[in-house]
């Protein structure tokens, strides 16, 4: 069955190769045949994939059939210098960089040079390509029965490279790249080179990443020369648009624009409406509305179905004809078809949603919105204030955590300033804007966002006012004064000399990206995201039904106010910590809430002391002799005078009883914080999107007296199960903790959210010592999990938090 790419185009260029591919340009119209898949292939059949991808992805962009051929056979058009794809130590190198960038076309490049090199020597390793989206199941798995085609992997290695890491979503990106960074750390995965690319996001090790370099200005300027464009303009416009121009798919956009004495844009979703509007000119038979609908519900299909969609479903063979014949959409086989480019299937996917909005069977399903995420960050970067607000407002009610990671996705995070035309809207329109996003938010967000202005001691209504200069934004958040907008009539420049009940709650002054409409939505997350922030760090959501944390909390309070030093774990008398505590929020009329700062022992605010005051007056907490114990195992071995390490006073059992106690504890308070402070973002927080799950962990404990510092070490995993669980077992040796994991039962789904943590496991020391341990892990995971939203300003401040 051949596999057809239709574009426009003149001519007929011959790609090789005994697969019998070829691009063959008739009319308006190229198509690239391909056998189907057989048991053997030869290097000739991938090279000949190889540029016939490249040549679709070109011609795709506008560039004519025979110039995008005479491109894919100059070979040293799109590669990278050594040093940007050089495998990091790891065996893995992850190529990041925006769409649009050249991302593709330099996996591409890469997987020639690979091609060459196994013509060159037959023991070099077997040269694979695949696209993320498309694997099913473990990466390595996919590149070995697809090397096992040209000869034995496990005697030759693999020089694999999988483009769009990204596309398959956030967590199934990190989960491929992890079971890339585990096969290549095996003996067996020692001879494997493997390059992925990626949009950026995508959580990994620094030293994993190589920046996708811009296009040095001159040869931007060289390639728009070359297609007919005027290539000054990569120097002479703002640097905004310059910015553009330097990838570049824009680049080839840009000197279509030029060509038709058009202004160029400055922004890239800008760029691709360019693209489109050409590619609808000549539609034939069809009208240039009914085709962008067609090639709207395409893209809804093909978003749906994971790429594909089926030709039956899109229109008569005569406008399917007529679609191809724009060069945006290919064929897949002889029933379905897929766009050419997948921005091009995020940008129609995104007109859709602006067209006719949210379907409600995407409403109701992660798994399905999860698919429609780039889409939406497409609508949200294109739209007017109105329909991107149509579009967002179910969503927001359903699913806040994905419109968060989308307004983020969309929207710059900084804009240049003295670069215009911005839009001229008046101070209250600014207002109202605002006023309308961060209201829709809070509303999203559910008792969190009551917490925001905690610090300034306000947890009431909050009004916004603020106007623009140019595009510098002067924002003030206001205690809402009744129903009136601004609440608080005082002049700006006032308003910080004002009493400090009528100050604001919040003030800025910063350039914003105006010429995105939907920027009022981006500000406002940010202003949340960053006193969400200060709440995780400060751990400031207090948790009266939670057993786990309550017992943590009044430990960690008797301790504080009796004086007691760091890890003593003698029991303390309940009535004492109890009269401590009244006095401290009795005793001293006037004073302030009781407050510290990140690090001290035990912070509080004035409510959650009052309500552990009553916790501790019940009795339910003290055992028969009023005694309050610490809620975890305790040493059960002599301190080595001569050797300062704490784990030295734990047996091995001890030591693995107080992990397994600390990790199950930290499992119940994560489930209060989020049930209690975030239930709406329950299904797309990582570690709740994977519950119900079983929490497995192997802990080495180092041999006792050693006087160099050897800290035990924990590998941390989530294994699929019907119940949750925490199970924790000690193994013999450190190198035990880099076994392969045991393999998932058939059948059991890892989570049932896309953006669930992954399930393969992670290396790192176990934090169980201090005081509140438990809490300490549930508050990084949290925030990690926050921050894979956009919803904090950074994740947590340790480097690693055990989990995935």
């Amino acid at each position: 069955m051949p596999d057809t790419v239709s574009a426009s185009g003149e001519g007929a260029v011959a790609v090789g190769g005994s697969a019998s591919m070829v691009v063959a340009g008739h009319g308006n119209t190229v198509v690239l045949y391909q056998s189907e898949p057989v048991e053997q292939v030869s290097l000739d059949d991938l090279a000949a994939a190889s540029r016939a991808r490249m040549v679709q992805r070109w011609h795709a962009a506008g560039v004519p059939v025979a110039v995008a051929a005479e491109f894919a056979d100059t070979s040293q058009v799109g590669v990278l210098p050594a040093a940007v794809t050089a495998v990091s130590e790891f065996g893995v190198v992850v190529l990041e960089g925006g769409f649009g960038a050249g991302k593709s076309l330099a996996a591409e490049r890469q997987h020639q040079q690979d091609i060459a090199a196994a013509r060159a020597d037959a023991q070099a390793p077997i040269p694979v390509h695949l696209t993320a989206q498309h694997i099913q199941g473990h990466v390595i798995d996919a590149a070995t029965r697809a090397a096992r085609r040209l000869g034995d992997p496990s005697v030759r290695g693999v020089a694999l490279v999988v483009d769009g890491l990204d596309e398959p979503g956030p967590i199934r990106g990190k989960e491929l790249l992890d079971q890339a960074l585990g096969w290549a750390a095996s003996a067996a995965g020692g001879r494997w080179r493997i390059l992925a690319t990626a949009r950026p996001g995508l959580e990994m090790d620094a030293k994993l990443r190589r920046i996708m370099p811009e296009l040095p200005e001159d040869e931007a300027a060289a390639l728009m020369d070359r297609l007919g464009g005027r290539g000054f303009a990569v120097r002479s416009r703002s640097s905004m648009v310059r910015s553009v121009l330097r990838r570049p798919l824009f680049a080839i956009i840009g000197a279509q624009i030029q060509q038709d004495d058009e202004q160029l844009p400055s922004r890239p979703v800008a760029f691709l409406g360019a693209l489109v509007t050409r590619a609808l000119r000549d539609v034939g038979s069809v009208k240039e509305e009914r085709a962008e609908r067609l090639l709207q519900q395409l893209a809804a299909a093909c978003t749906s179905a994971g790429g594909w969609a089926a030709t039956a479903d899109v229109g008569s063979p005569g406008e399917v004809q007529a679609l191809l014949d724009t060069r945006l959409m290919v064929r897949r086989g002889d029933r379905h078809l897929a766009f050419a480019l997948p921005v091009l299937e995020q940008y129609f996917a995104g007109q859709a949603l602006l067209a006719g909005g949210v379907l409600a069977e995407v409403v109701q399903s992660v798994e399905l919105l999860e698919r429609w995420r780039y889409g939406l960050a497409m609508a949200i970067a294109s739209g007017g204030w109105e329909p991107v607000r149509t579009v967002l407002d179910p969503l927001l009610r359903e699913h806040p955590g994905v419109v968060a990671w989308a307004v983020h996705e969309a929207i710059p995070q900084a804009a240049p300033e003295r670069e215009g035309p911005w839009p001229d809207l008046p101070a209250g329109v600014v207002s109202q804007r605002l006023q309308e996003a961060l209201d829709a938010w809070q509303r999203a967000l559910g008792p969190a966002a009551d917490h925001v202005f905690l610090y300034t001691g306000w947890t009431g209504p909050v009004t916004v006012d603020a106007g623009l200069e140019g595009n510098k934004l002067g924002l003030h958040i206001l205690r809402r004064d009744g129903d009136q907008t601004p609440g608080l009539a005082i002049p700006a420049a006032l308003r910080w000399s004002e009493p400090r009940a009528a100050r604001p709650l919040a003030a800025s002054f910063a350039a914003v990206a105006v010429d995105y409409a939907a920027w009022p939505w981006h500000s406002t997350l940010s202003l949340l995201a960053s006193r969400l922030q200060n709440l995780c760090v400060h751990r400031d959501f207090d948790l009266a039904g939670c057993d786990a944390y309550t017992k943590e909390r009044l430990w960690s309070a008797g301790a504080d106010l009796m004086g007691r030093a760091s890890r003593r774990y003698t029991p303390l008398r309940a009535e004492d910590v109890h009269q401590a505590l009244r006095q401290r929020l009795y005793g001293r009329p006037g004073s302030p809430p009781v407050r510290s700062t990140f690090g001290k022992r035990f912070t509080g605010r004035r409510a959650e002391l009052m309500r552990l005051e009553e916790e501790l007056g019940s009795g339910r907490w003290a055992d028969a002799h009023g005694l309050l114990h610490h809620p975890y195992a305790v040493p059960d071995q002599e301190r080595d005078p001569q050797v300062p390490w704490v784990w030295d006073t734990y047996s091995p059992e001890q030591l693995r009883l107080r992990t397994e106690q600390v990790l199950t504890a930290a499992v119940e308070i994560y489930t209060s914080l989020v049930d209690t402070w975030f239930p709406q973002l329950g299904p797309t927080l990582g570690l709740a999107g994977a519950t119900p799950a079983a929490l497995n962990a192997d802990l080495y404990a180092p041999p006792r007296g050693s006087d160099a510092y050897e800290p035990p070490g924990m590998r941390l995993w989530l294994h699929p199960s019907s119940i949750g669980s925490v199970t924790v077992r000690l193994v013999p040796s450190e190198n035990a903790l880099y076994a392969p994991a045991p393999a998932t039962a058939h059948g059991l789904r890892p989570s049932r959210s896309p953006r669930a943590r992954p399930s393969t496991p992670v290396l790192s020391t176990p934090e169980i010592f201090d005081d509140a341990p438990a809490t300490g892990y549930a508050y990084a995971w949290l925030q990690e999990d926050l921050h894979r939203l956009h919803l904090t300003d950074h994740g947590p401040r340790t480097t690693n938090t055990g989990l995935p």
